[in-house]
């Protein structure tokens, strides 16, 4: 059976290798990482909350 390890950098196409013009690309810095609670897009609703308010609506 063959693992799955994704692929390289320099495998990638050129325009898709992290340089500093294409950030995106790049490995996150785990010092800027944002934390669970600073990440949370929908106020705390669970998504069963989430799908409660829109039946409402």
């Amino acid at each position: 059976m063959t693992e799955n390890t994704g692929i390289e950098d320099e495998d990638l196409p050129e325009d898709l290798q992290p340089t500093d013009d294409n950030p995106l690309a790049q490995d996150l810095d785990p010092d800027e990482a944002k934390s669970r609670e600073e990440l949370d897009v929908l106020g705390g609703k669970t998504p069963e909350q989430r799908d409660e308010d829109d039946a409402a609506d």
